[in-house]
């Protein structure tokens, strides 16, 4: 509920503070006096977009401050959550502006953006102007409407789940088509390089194994006949092996004689032999591999010009190749896999399709039924305000398959005829502003039994009408302000009697400064306002009748 308002420096307002109370609340005054800088300043609590011509002439800043009272069952409280604000059954909105095009927005002191304020405020307080487009009148609010009435929040939820779902799926989609697409135009490339290092099949060190084995077989002559000097050397007479036997048989004569030196030059004499024998062994052993050796030093040259052929091809170094066979490998499994996959997900698709559009069925199933006892209720409303021929029903158009969203596959419109056998059409086309406000009105009663505890402003719903028209219409008002905080800016006497609570707008002008101010009135001065707005500028005794007579019925 709203319980305060202060305004300061706007337009001609300088301060004011206006106290609300539960209950229908109208406002009335004279034209030009300043109702709709009220609106304009509520419309700054609701985060609407800053006029900056609204700060009062030769001031820097201005500032509109609304206190709610707000329970903390109150469904604002999971948003105040969201936005880490906390609150104990009251809530401080203050909006700051100022001469240097700059806006603040606070709630409890707590700096928000405008787009947080709109979002909360939207669940404390509806301004409603019969020529706004804007709630009702806005054919894309029609089905938010009507699912707070039907109250399905769980196939809300589901299908708002499965869509996502749907979404998500067919992003993997495209990604995997875009890489289908593009291993296409590279999978040829991809898998004749494969091959080709298939069939090269390199091997880590490769090239230096055959850098070695060409340097050697450039050099076979020269160490064939290094090796073949050096067995000569080792096994002729008089060659190594004979020397050394003769050393040893030199100095074992005279082993028993126990020197020392003798003994070491035995040892190394042992040591010596062992060497020996095993550099024979090796030469032996080369000669032997040298022999049976039959490599082709065209065929070592014709694979190093291959390996560095692909490794050219490829940016990389010889070893690398082995790595990047590997890769291409993987690339291709890839490519075979990524078919495999896009079949996968488009039939995992195909399932959460089928999912998506069971449950806007179910949904959409719930929105007709509600949507029927929504209209029955509005129609039981309709002959209260003088509509007696008029109708409304709601009518529902199946969404494009391109168009479908979060919400389902509905397009949903409120329609209206106001006489029997007219065509029915969107309320927001009604020809007439009395009938339409009066059809927003029946609306806003039956509605606000399940959106819960808003406090509703109705602006000039009494345009156009007047008359037993207007007094059906003011029974209204205050059959709405019995069970929510209901306030309406008015020109009807006949509205105006059925008010819990009376404020007048007027103008002062002290010393040629223009201002505005807002008074409670007392019974006696509601009588007098009323008088004034059934008979003009000129109050008689007749008038003060009527007004009286008003506010009895």
């Amino acid at each position: 509920m709203l319980k305060e308002l202060i305004i300061k420096n706007i337009v001609l307002i300088k301060s004011l503070k206006i106290e609300f109370n539960k209950g229908l609340s109208v406002l009335t005054g004279e034209t030009g006096t300043g109702k709709s800088i009220l609106l304009d300043s509520l419309g700054l609590i609701l985060g609407n977009r800053v006029d900056f011509s609204l700060i009062r002439k030769e001031e820097y800043e201005a500032s509109v401050t609304a206190l709610f009272l707000v329970p903390d069952t109150h469904p604002v409280a999971q948003i105040l959550s969201k936005y880490n604000i906390e609150f104990e059954n009251e809530l401080i909105i203050r909006r700051n502006i100022n001469s240097d095009a700059k806006s603040k927005c606070f709630i409890n002191d707590i700096l928000i953006t405008r787009n947080a304020l709109s979002e909360i405020t939207d669940c404390l307080i509806e301004l409603q102007g019969q020529f706004e487009d804007r709630g009702l009148l806005n054919i894309k609010t029609h089905l938010s409407l009507l699912d707070i009435f039907s109250n399905h929040n769980h196939l809300i939820e589901i299908t708002k789940i499965s869509f996502h779902k749907m979404v998500e799926l067919q992003r993997k989609i495209k990604e995997a088509e875009i890489l289908e697409k593009k291993a296409t135009n590279d999978g040829e490339w991809i898998k004749e390089s494969f091959n080709q290092l298939d069939l090269l099949d390199p091997q880590l060190g490769e090239e230096d194994k055959l850098n070695q084995t060409k340097l050697f077989l450039n050099n076979r002559e020269k160490i064939f006949i290094a090796i073949n000097q050096a067995k000569t050397i080792i096994d002729d007479e008089l060659g190594i092996e004979d020397l050394i036997n003769k050393l040893f048989k030199t100095f074992d004569n005279v082993k028993s004689i126990d020197r020392f030196n003798i003994n070491q030059a035995i040892d190394i004499i042992d040591r010596i032999k062992v060497d020996a024998e095993e550099l024979k062994s090796i030469v032996n052993s080369e000669v032997s591999e040298m022999s049976g050796d039959t490599q082709n030093i065209e065929l070592i040259n014709d694979r190093l010009h291959e390996l560095r052929s692909q490794a050219r091809k490829h940016n990389c170094t010889v070893d690398d190749l082995v790595k990047i066979k590997s890769e291409l490998k993987l690339k291709i499994d890839k490519i075979d896999n990524n078919k495999y996959e896009i079949d996968k997900l488009q039939k995992e698709y195909e399932k959460l399709k089928i999912e998506f559009f069971s449950n806007s069925k179910l949904l959409s199933e719930s929105r007709r039924k509600s949507a029927m006892n929504l209209s029955q209720k509005i129609n039981e409303e309709l002959p209260h305000l003088k509509l007696e021929n008029a109708n409304f029903k709601v009518q529902f158009e199946d969404l494009e398959l391109e168009n479908i969203s979060e919400r389902g596959m509905d397009r949903v419109t409120f329609l209206a005829s106001t006489n029997t056998g007219a065509n029915a059409l969107p309320i927001n086309k009604i020809a007439s502003g009395g009938e339409l406000s009066r059809f927003l009105l029946a609306i806003k009663v039956v509605l606000e039994t399940v959106i819960h505890k808003r406090t509703i402003i109705f602006d000039e719903i009494d345009s156009g009408i007047g008359g037993a028209v207007a007094n059906a219409v003011g029974i209204r008002l205050a059959k709405l302000g019995d069970n929510y905080q209901t306030m309406v800016v008015t020109h009807s006497p006949q509205v105006t009697s059925k008010g819990h609570y009376h404020y007048l707008v007027q103008k002062n002008n002290n010393e040629n400064n223009i201002t505005t101010n807002v008074i409670q009135l007392n019974e006696n001065q509601k009588v007098e306002e009323i008088a004034r707005m059934v008979s003009g500028s000129i109050i008689t005794n007749e008038a003060r009748e009527a007004a009286s007579k008003l506010l009895d019925t």
